[in-house]
C-alpha cells in the first residue's frame, strides 16, 4: 500500500513539474514573440519610445495582481479565473518590458534572451540534483542572499559616488548569485520531495515565478542599452556590445529626423 501510495505522489509531483515547466516555455517564447513585435514593428516601436513611462505602469500593475494571487488561493485554484489571472499578469510583465526592448540594440535583446534562457535552464536542473534541500536549510538561502545584497549595494554607491570601472559588473554579479540561488530553491519546491513543496495545483504559479526568475537576470542585459536621455552614455565601451546596429536608436534619422545631442537636449553638465 505503501509503495502505491509513493508511486502515485511521484507520478503526481512528475506531472506537475512536467505542466509546470512546459507552461514556463511557452510564457517565454509568447513573450520573445511579442518583445519581437514591439521591437520591429515601427508605429509600436515608435509608441513604447515615445511613452515609455507607461511600462511602469505595466510592470506595478502586473506585480500587484501578483501579489492577490498569492496571497488569494481561491484566485489560483478555480479552474475557471486562475488561467485569466495569471495571463494578465503575464501580460502586465510583459508589456512593461516593453520600453526597455524598443531602446536596446536589434540583435543584442535576443542574445542576452538566449543566453539567460540557457542559465535559467542550468540552475533549474542544478536546483534539482542538487544534494542540499534548500526549503529546509533556508538558513543558506538566506545567508548567501543577505550578503549577496550587502555587496551589491556596497558596489552600486561607489558606481554611483566615484564611478569606480567595473563596479556595476560587480553589482549585477552579486544579485544574480542571490537570483540563482533562488531558482534552485524554486525548482526544488516545484519538483518535490524536499520538505516543502508548491501544491500539485499551483502550476500557474510556479510557472509565473521561474518567468519572473528569469526576468530578474534579463533584466540586467539592458544597463548596456543605449541610454538616449543620458549625457554618460558616450562612457559605454562598444566592446560590450556584441550585436550592435544603429537601426534602433529612437534618435536617429530614420524615425525623428535627427539624432539625438546631449547639448542641445539639454543633458550635458554646464560645469563640465
Amino acid at each position: 500500500m505503501g509503495d502505491t501510495n509513493n508511486a502515485s505522489y511521484r507520478n503526481e509531483r512528475r506531472k506537475f513539474a512536467m505542466i509546470t515547466y512546459l507552461i514556463t516555455a511557452v510564457a517565454m517564447i509568447v513573450a520573445l514573440l511579442e518583445w519581437c513585435l514591439f521591437h520591429f514593428v515601427d508605429p509600436i516601436h515608435s509608441f513604447f519610445t515615445d511613452y515609455y513611462w507607461i511600462g511602469s505602469i505595466f510592470v506595478t500593475i502586473g506585480l500587484l495582481l501578483l501579489v492577490v494571487f498569492i496571497f488569494f488561493e481561491v484566485l489560483r485554484f478555480n479552474k475557471m479565473i486562475n488561467w485569466l489571472f495569471a495571463l494578465l499578469i503575464f501580460e502586465f510583465v510583459v508589456l512593461g518590458m516593453a520600453p526597455l526592448i524598443t531602446r536596446q540594440y536589434r540583435y543584442q535583446f535576443l542574445f542576452s534572451f538566449l543566453i539567460w534562457a540557457i542559465v535559467l535552464v542550468i540552475f533549474i536542473l542544478v536546483g534539482s540534483f542538487l544534494p542540499l534541500d534548500l526549503t529546509l536549510d533556508v538558513v543558506v538561502l538566506f545567508v548567501i542572499a543577505v550578503i549577496s545584497i550587502i555587496c551589491a549595494m556596497h558596489f552600486l554607491m561607489f558606481y554611483l559616488v566615484f564611478n569606480m570601472p567595473y563596479s556595476f559588473i560587480v553589482v549585477r554579479i552579486f544579485i544574480v548569485i542571490s537570483i540563482w540561488m533562488f531558482v534552485m530553491y524554486h525548482a526544488q519546491i516545484i519538483n518535490g520531495g524536499r520538505f516543502a513543496e508548491m501544491r500539485t495545483k499551483d502550476y500557474f504559479l510556479g510557472a509565473l515565478i521561474l518567468f519572473l526568475d528569469f526576468l530578474l537576470m534579463y533584466l540586467f542585459s539592458f544597463q548596456l542599452a543605449p541610454k538616449w536621455s543620458d549625457a554618460c552614455d558616450k562612457e559605454r565601451m562598444d566592446y560590450l556590445i556584441i550585436f550592435k546596429n544603429s537601426t534602433t536608436n529612437g534618435y536617429t534619422a530614420s524615425r525623428t529626423e535627427r539624432m539625438f545631442d546631449p547639448i542641445e537636449d539639454g543633458t550635458t553638465d554646464s560645469y563640465l
